[in-house]
Order: structure tokens, then C-alpha cells, then sequence
């Protein structure tokens, strides 16, 4: 069953719904979204993220949350909470929870990422009570990092890291902070 985790002026956070795996291909699974992201992927390997996601939803009451336009219904990224698994950052970081975030192309340079994101940051501050959230990129995807300065976030530049998972032009991983004050004093 769908559940609506929140909403915006725009848009409807929510879990999978039936019929958002053929969008996703459709939409989602583009050279242009996964640019900075791994690349395409495989209609199962699409499968198995929906259920890690389901499954992280299920456990923790976070993890990543389709985005759904409130005016078409249509079915354009996600955005959400997640921990940092990559053996190679640091322990900090591992401790942490991200904020992440990926749109499809039709729908860029529209707003509806930084209109995800603050709604899952409130989220992140309020209904899970985190004090700390991160967010990481390479530095080759400049739109990602921007927004993550328009946020507010801090550049933490001592917890970069290579990710051997990316190609040299997608390292280091970079990183970014914002504490729960700093949001609060945003608003």
C-alpha cells in the first residue's frame, strides 16, 4: 500500500506505488540522471534498489521516497535519508545518515529537487530527530553541490573520500554537513 510520507506545494512524497518501476526506466534510467550515479542499470537491478529502499521505509521509517507531481501525477525522482555503507569513507561519515536526491531530465532546473529536499530535511529534523545530516557527490556534478550550498549545508572537506565504486573523474566524493541549528536558524 502507497503510503504519503509528505507533501509540498508541488509535489507528493510517497512510497512505491504500482506502475512507478516501468516510469522509473522510462524516466529515470537515463545517461543524463545516472550521469554522476553509476551509470544505467539493468530492469533488475532497478528491482533490487526498490527493495532496499522498501525495505529500509519498512525498518527504519526513512529511506528514499518517490516524487510524484502533485498537477499530473507523475512519477519524477526521488529523494530521501540514507546511511553512508561505503567501507571507504570515513567513520564519521559511516555514523551518519545522507540526504540524497535525483530528478528525471524533463523535470531539471525546475525547482522540484530543492523543494524534495527541504521537505525531507524537515523530515530528517523533526520526525526522526537527527541532529547532523550529510550529503555527498563528486565534484564533477556541480548542479548536485550548488544545491547542496543553496541548502545551507557546510563543505567538510577533511571527510572527503575516493569511492572505488566511481571512476577517477567522479573522485573524490565530497561532502557535505548541516546541523539541525543551522536549519533552524534558516527558517
Amino acid at each position: 500500500m502507497t503510503e504519503i510520507v509528505a507533501e509540498t506545494a508541488r509535489l507528493i512524497l510517497r512510497t512505491e506505488a504500482p506502475g512507478d518501476l516501468d516510469r522509473w526506466m522510462e524516466v529515470m534510467n537515463t545517461p543524463a540522471v545516472l550521469e554522476h550515479l553509476g551509470g544505467l542499470k539493468e530492469r533488475h537491478e532497478v528491482e533490487a534498489d526498490f527493495a532496499r529502499k522498501a525495505a529500509s521505509i519498512a525498518k527504519d521509517g526513512y529511506g528514499f521516497w518517490h516524487l510524484q507531481t502533485k498537477d499530473d501525477g507523475l512519477l519524477i525522482g526521488h529523494c530521501g535519508l540514507a546511511p553512508i555503507d561505503v567501507e571507504a569513507a570515513p567513520a564519521e561519515l559511516r555514523a551518519g545518515l545522507q540526504i540524497g536526491w535525483s530528478i528525471a531530465e524533463s523535470h531539471w532546473r525546475q525547482g522540484y529537487a530543492m523543494e524534495a529536499a527541504r521537505a525531507v530535511i524537515d523530515l530528517a529534523f523533526t520526525r526522526h530527530g537527527l541532529d547532523l545530516l550529510y550529503a555527498q557527490t563528486s565534484d564533477a556534478n556541480v548542479a548536485s553541490w550548488q544545491m547542496m550550498e543553496k541548502l545551507g549545508m557546510e563543505r567538510m572537506r577533511e571527510l572527503d573520500y575516493v569511492d572505488p565504486k566511481y571512476p577517477p573523474e567522479e573522485n573524490p566524493t565530497i561532502i557535505y554537513r548541516l546541523k539541525r541549528e543551522d536549519w533552524r536558524a534558516r527558517e
